[in-house]
């Protein structure tokens, strides 16, 4: 198979960045720094950089694969039909039960916590609100949502970087000391409650289809978003610490260093800028691409096929986006607090790396042709940094669940009711194999 040179799609450059960016910068990242800082204190930098290097560690090899296998519902695909459709099935369902349960209700009600430090409100009113504006939003149409979401990509880029510019000179090194309390084992176990935090570049290549010249923009953007993004994260580690000391900072918001060091307009800045920016593009990006994971798995068989019906008039799939609508909604009244939903969201990242990278390592070995030259690093080195990414991710996994072993069990148990779905379903329906081409315009 030849590759050739990319699509005609909605999604350029700067859209790709910005949509990168609001996955990786999201409400996890305003609701379990604090979470983080409880488990390592001022080491919480170190978990960032430790989250990161993972994270990297299987972005380069997505860069790969969804430079050379421009498709929707990537991190599916590739597994699919390179490594095994049930495993496929498995991690893509995962994240969905994650994300779901765990990731929307985790972005909506921090963004009611932090509407309620300005006006009294109801988390969940506000929650609800966030996730019906960006479902109309989305039901418009893919160039509107992209739209919306490169304009509060700016707003959060502005708003992050005050808090930051404000708080180093205001860090106290009395704070940073012990420099850890947790040791290594609060290092590592922050970093896997923040390594979903730093995961979401990854799930461009779900949109791949629909970037404009994706062999090129794909690697690209992630040569932007992901510099950008660590600097930042480095940048509030330290500060949040530095500012008020750990003790302050466990298990709270990022709204508490930001009214010690911010002025008041600023303050405001910080809220509507970062902290909802922040969120509203995450809730807007996974309305941009979870739909297309529900394409993915009816175009295969293993979903209704309504799911990948689209409006004549806007071209989304309203079917699909309505579910996502719907399950996130309902979610909000979940019990859980905000430590276990970030957890929870952790479950699903960790796990769908694996059957990822996976998928690289028998692009580099079964299809050097489609793989070379998509990034400017050998394809064998491509291939090791895979393999090194499993182990990490499965360690990353196991360490969230002796945090939280009630909540993993009951992740299990909804997998396997999944896989027991799984079984059923291709059992009593005809289903089609997911193949991979270089053709950037297919879906």
């Amino acid at each position: 198979m030849a590759r050739t040179g990319g699509g005609n799609g909605d999604i350029g450059l700067l859209h790709a960045v910005s949509i990168e960016v609001g996955l990786i910068v999201g409400g996890a990242l305003f609701s379990l720094t604090g979470v983080a800082v409880g488990l390592a204190g001022p080491a919480v930098v170190l978990a960032f950089c430790v989250a990161f290097g993972i994270a990297i560690l299987g972005l380069l090899p997505t860069a790969m694969l969804g430079a050379a296998y421009p498709t929707t519902g990537g991190n599916y695909r590739y597994p699919a039909a390179l490594v095994s459709r049930p495993l496929a099935f498995l991690a893509a369902m995962g994240l969905g039960v994650s994300m779901f349960t765990g990731g929307l209700p985790l972005y909506a009600l921090t963004a009611g916590q932090y509407v309620d430090a300005l006006v009294p409100v109801s988390p969940t009113v506000v929650g609800f609100c966030l996730l019906t504006l960006f479902f109309a939003v989305n039901l418009l149409g893919l160039r509107p949502a992209a739209t919306a979401q490169l304009v509060m990509f700016v707003g959060l880029v502005a708003a992050l970087g005050s808090f930051v510019a404000f708080g180093i000179p205001a860090v106290d090194p009395g704070n940073l000391t012990p420099a850890f309390p947790g040791g290594t084992v609060g290092v590592v176990t922050a970093a896997g409650v923040l390594y979903f935090v730093c995961l979401g570049a990854n799930f461009v290549v779900d949109v791949g289809g629909d970037v404009r010249d994706a062999t090129v923009t794909i690697p690209q953007s992630f040569a932007v978003s992901v510099p950008l993004v660590l600097v930042t994260y480095a940048g509030i580690g330290l500060v949040a610490v530095g500012t008020v000391g750990a003790d302050a900072m466990t298990d709270a918001t990022l709204a508490v260093p930001a009214e010690a060091i911010l002025p008041r307009g600023f303050q405001e800045l910080f809220v509507v800028g970062g902290a909802l920016f922040a969120i509203a593009t995450s809730i807007n990006a996974v309305y941009i691409i979870t739909p297309k994971y529900l394409e993915a798995l009816a175009a295969d068989g293993l979903a209704p096929a309504a799911l990948a019906a689209t409006n004549d008039r806007f071209g989304t799939p309203h079917w699909a986006t309505a579910l996502v609508y719907a399950c996130s909604a309902a979610a909000l009244v979940s019990p859980l607090p905000i430590a276990d939903l970030g957890t929870l969201l952790g479950f699903g990242g960790a796990f769908l790396v694996v059957p990822v990278m996976l998928a690289a390592i028998v692009a580099v070995r079964d299809h050097p042709d489609d793989v070379a030259d998509t990034l400017p690093v050998p394809g064998r080195a491509l291939a090791t940094m895979a393999a090194l990414a499993v182990p990490l991710n499965c360690l990353l996994l196991a360490l969230l669940a002796t945090q939280s072993p009630t909540l993993f069990v009951a992740w299990l148990a909804a997998l396997a009711v999944l896989g027991g779905y799984y079984v059923v379903r291709t059992r009593t329906a005809s289903t089609s194999r997911t193949e991979l081409t270089t053709d950037p315009d297919a879906d």
